[in-house]
């Protein structure tokens, strides 16, 4: 006996030996319709899965960076704070420029802030054109101050704040406005 074939004819597509033509979606194929359907699926869950995921981290990061940013300006305007009380101790006042500071009462003194802005640095000149105080400013998140200047604002502390926007204001060895939460 011959053996039987089971290729499809080349002109029509039936099979050689005389079967019935196969029917689509049936046999060894007909699962794959599900098999797409349920890739498919489970890739569109661990897409919603991940934005969720996204939608809670995210945020929570860029807080946390901020309040990053704030701690690191707070260390620095102590660290000036500190190379300033130092020079009153040895001068009997306050410096006029934070660059008579480096390098004897700081090996580096810090010029920015967390955000990149430059920090200022003001002499409060009393009676007698002596430089009596200080105030140590950083303009924060948005790099301008409110409350009319530097020493307007450090005149009239306004203790803690809440927004990313607020200055930190660091005068005469204590902070006069600094994030809320954060020790002064």
């Amino acid at each position: 006996m011959g053996e039987v074939s089971y290729s499809p004819c080349a002109t029509c597509g039936n099979p050689t030996n005389g079967a019935p033509r196969p029917r689509p979606g049936t046999g060894s194929g007909g699962n794959t319709v599900l098999i797409v359907i349920g890739v498919a699926v489970g890739g569109l869950v661990l897409i919603a899965f991940l934005g969720v995921v996204a939608a809670i981290a995210i945020p929570n990061f860029l807080t946390a960076a901020q309040r990053a940013k704030q701690k690191r300006t707070m260390a620095d305007m102590r660290t000036i704070g500190v190379a300033v009380e130092s020079y009153a101790t040895d001068n009997n006042e306050y410096p006029r420029s934070v660059e008579v500071l480096a390098p004897k009462y700081a090996k580096r003194l810090p010029t920015a802030d967390g955000w990149g802005f430059p920090f200022e640095y003001q002499c409060v000149i009393d009676a007698q054109g002596k430089c009596a105080g200080y105030v140590i400013g950083s303009a924060a998140k948005d790099g301008r101050y409110e409350g009319g200047g530097l020493y307007a604002a450090a005149s009239q502390p306004r203790g803690p704040t809440s927004s990313f926007d607020c200055d930190i204001l660091f005068s005469n060895g204590q902070f006069v406005e600094y994030p809320e939460g954060a020790r002064p």
